[in-house]
């Protein structure tokens, strides 16, 4: 049972973070649903949170869907 809970888990962490990377997609990385991606969230996609200081041009220190439409992964 210990061994199927795990396996489970690793599935569904690698799933996560398969569709975060492939999707990129503005709503799968906003995780709380509030309209904007926080640094926290952005730490799903490596690319996106090394960039994250110069696409938050507002410096609110989060990314609004225009903002995220600039950039490049």
């Amino acid at each position: 049972m210990k061994n199927i809970i795990i396996a489970t888990s690793l599935t569904l962490i690698s799933s996560v973070s398969l569709l975060a990377q492939a999707g990129s997609s503005f709503e799968a990385l906003d995780t709380d649903g509030n309209g904007a991606i926080s640094l926290s969230e952005s730490k799903a996609l490596p690319k996106l949170m090394a960039q994250f200081k110069d696409l938050d041009t507002d410096a609110n220190g989060e990314l609004s869907k225009s903002e995220y439409e600039k950039f490049s992964g």
